[in-house]
């Protein structure tokens, strides 16, 4: 193995350890009925959507679309036939 390979890994099991730090995890039981632990609703759901929706566009590096509700583009796709 070289060095690059070397140092690939080694940037990889870094990302890997910094990603390992932000995730949280809960464990339960199925079917268990647990309170949402960060429980939101009304505007303040609505503002949080926007708020994360504004983030993800700015991440993609794309603009944020401004057109309007009436201009906004749709595809419709059929259903897939169900077996029954």
């Amino acid at each position: 193995m070289d060095r690059s390979e070397t140092d690939a890994d080694e940037e990889r099991r870094q990302r890997a350890a910094e990603r390992r730090e932000l995730i949280t995890l809960r464990r339960t039981t199925l079917g268990a009925e647990q309170q949402d632990p960060v429980a939101i609703s009304g505007g303040a759901a609505v503002s949080l959507a926007v708020e994360l929706t504004r983030a993800a566009w700015s991440l993609s590096g794309r603009p944020f679309p401004r057109y309007g509700r009436a201009d906004t583009p749709y595809v419709f796709a059929p259903r897939a036939p169900t077996d029954t």
